[in-house]
């Protein structure tokens, strides 16, 4: 797993970008994307169906939760395109390092919320991921732990699908799990899995 893609990917991607931005409509000066305009984008960068059915089945879940929140203020469509785009990098690479590709993805297509948006894409791996974690799997050197309650909503609604279908928490972490036994970190993950869903839980109603 690389840290960064190597030179021929980045051109490649960067080129898919520049090749978007030149022949759509869309306004990629503004805050974020529709619903309609992310799927378009996602599906002129070579995003698979099934990944973009995923992403549709997070953003419902995501989008609910957020709707019955009291306690705290959501940006609703923050919640909604990040779930929407979360898987985005995986159009380059399906590894873990789709998570930061795709907020570099984000970033480069310029709308003015990109920087958010950009964050609850990267956030949303696992439970969250801390900086000195990060470097065990071999990702740029940040932190990938939610912190915003828009970057919590989306983590945890990813946890609780596999592909479109809805699964638990443990069944999430299963497939992870048969690779790799049920060590420390995996149970570190669940632990922080759990306490999301608490959080969220206690801001509806």
């Amino acid at each position: 797993m690389r840290k960064s893609l190597n030179k021929a990917q980045e051109l490649d991607i960067e080129a898919r970008i520049k090749d978007l931005k030149a022949n759509s409509k869309i306004d990629f000066s503004k805050s974020l994307p529709t619903k309609e305009e992310a799927i378009e984008i996602m599906k002129k960068l070579g995003l698979p169906k099934n990944i973009i059915n995923h992403e549709l089945a997070v953003m419902r879940k995501a989008r609910d939760l957020a709707y019955n929140i009291t306690k705290v203020e959501v940006d609703i469509e923050l919640v909604k395109i990040g779930a929407l785009m979360h898987d985005i990098g995986r159009c380059v690479l399906h590894s873990m390092a789709h998570g930061p590709i795709g907020g570099d993805i984000i970033r480069k297509l310029g709308f003015k919320s990109s920087k958010k948006l950009a964050r609850v894409v990267e956030r949303h791996l696992l439970a969250g991921i801390s900086a000195d974690e990060a470097e065990k799997f071999d990702l740029p050197e940040r932190n990938y732990i939610p912190e915003t309650i828009e970057e919590k909503l989306v983590c945890f609604s990813d946890k609780l699908h596999s592909g479109s279908r809805k699964v638990t928490i443990e069944k999430r972490f299963q497939r992870w799990i048969a690779k790799h036994g049920l060590n420390q970190f995996l149970k570190e993950q669940i632990n922080r899995a759990k306490i999301l869903e608490e959080e969220i839980l206690g801001q509806i109603y």
